[in-house]
């Protein structure tokens, strides 16, 4: 079995037609309007490495970065080379787009959309040159604007999210996929911030999720449809469902939090707390201000959520690790189709006696890493305890469990 095939595109702008431009400018030289079209450099690809996601459940999403290492003995991407095919269009903030195939090119799987930061090209010896195009996603550019003197209306949250993206400030576009979220955000005036620490206020007020897919698209999901009633895959090392080659099965305090206080703007502080946990693991304040929800009572219900899921010390798997380059076709392409927020499920079949025989939990994505070279192709999974994140909904097999899932709001 082979692994799957990596392609990268980047979308080098020396053909577009662009006014008052000394090169791009002349006419029946560059093409007209339109989107830059994307340039096939496989060929050329030594190396990649994408990362996307959070570190942990109580961390917003970061910016996803891609690394790709292209030969370049014949200086095709050195941008002062007037030889080049590509210059002067080799440059920052062009296009980068890198998907995989597992049926020879008839279909490919995105794994990272964004625009390149920086070229950085090397010479390792007098034979030898490489360019490292480094990417990121459309956070990028979210974290380099910000809204000025802005108004918005009471609504839901992900209506505001879209308010937010569409602000004359930010003219985020089309590439995005909102929800409709659950909590009310109030009337808001005179908001003079980063946008994206704005729109990261609104995800912290819905305890929702926002990131950027691997399709390029702004996600906001609300808090009701985070966890779906099934695991997307099951990961296990017993031959019986997509194996992996390691994973950690970790009990710390990391996430112990038995005093939650959360505040609204123009609102009172709400404060819970769980004395029982607090003997057993001291004192641990989890503390939330500015938060853009239209009512105390919903900040107080977001405590007591809060308070249900982080009271207690978690034991979770972490840092699953998956090799595809001997994985069936069918495995792979399980991988693949993966996204940060997704809730899988892994078993793990201890050595030695013991009960139970098997380790099995359920677990969100919190991030997704690849390490891809001619020979190599991996994927690594950070990992949350969905089940002790989630809320209890009558009639849901894995999350409507009395004395076991969480009241929700």
């Amino acid at each position: 079995m082979a692994q799957p095939t990596v392609r990268v595109r980047i979308g080098f702008t020396q053909n577009t037609f662009t006014l008052d431009d000394l090169v791009r400018g002349v006419l029946d030289s560059a093409e007209l309007g339109g989107a830059t079209p994307l340039t096939d450099v496989t060929s050329d690809v030594q190396s990649v490495s994408i990362s996307r996601g959070r570190s942990r459940d109580l961390d917003t999403f970061k910016t996803g970065t891609c690394s790709v290492r292209l030969l370049n003995n014949a200086r095709k991407y050195e941008n002062t080379n007037t030889s080049s095919p590509f210059s002067p269009g080799i440059e920052p903030l062009i296009a980068i787009h890198v998907d995989a195939t597992t049926d020879g090119g008839s279909t490919y799987k995105d794994l990272f959309v964004g625009f390149v930061t920086d070229i950085n090209l090397s010479y390792p010896d007098r034979n030898n040159s490489f360019a490292d195009f480094i990417g990121a996603d459309a956070f990028m550019k979210l974290s380099n604007t910000s809204l000025i003197n802005a108004s918005f209306s009471s609504t839901d949250s992900g209506t505001l999210v879209g308010n937010v993206l569409d602000n004359a400030n930010i003219k985020f576009g089309a590439d995005r996929s909102i929800e409709t979220g659950i909590s009310t955000m109030q009337s808001l005036s005179g908001l003079s911030e980063n946008t994206l620490s704005v729109l990261q206020n609104i995800e912290r007020s819905e305890n929702g999720l926002l990131f950027m897919s691997k399709d390029g698209k702004i996600t906001f999901k609300s808090r009701h449809t985070t966890f779906p009633s099934t695991p997307a895959a099951t990961f296990s090392d017993d031959g019986s469902d997509v194996p992996y080659i390691r994973v950690d099965y970790i009990n710390d305090d990391n996430e112990i939090h038995n005093i939650i206080s959360l505040q609204r703007i123009s609102g009172s502080t709400q404060t819970v707390q769980d004395t029982a946990s607090q003997g057993k693991y001291l004192i641990r304040t989890l503390s939330r201000t500015g938060l853009y929800n239209n009512s105390d009572s919903e900040v107080l219900d977001a405590a007591n959520f809060l308070l249900g899921k982080f009271k207690d010390a978690l034991i979770r798997f972490d840092n699953l690790l998956v090799d595809l380059t001997e994985a069936t076709t069918g495995n792979q392409n399980t991988v693949l189709d993966r996204e940060v927020g997704d809730v899988v499920k892994v078993e793990l079949t201890p050595p030695g006696s013991g009960s139970p025989a098997q380790i099995t939990s359920n677990e969100i994505i919190d991030s997704i890493s690849y390490n891809i070279t001619p020979n190599i192709f991996t994927c690594a999974y950070k990992l949350s305890n969905a089940d002790v994140q989630a809320f209890m909904r009558l009639d849901n097999a894995l999350f409507g469990v009395l004395d076991t899932d969480k009241l929700g709001y």
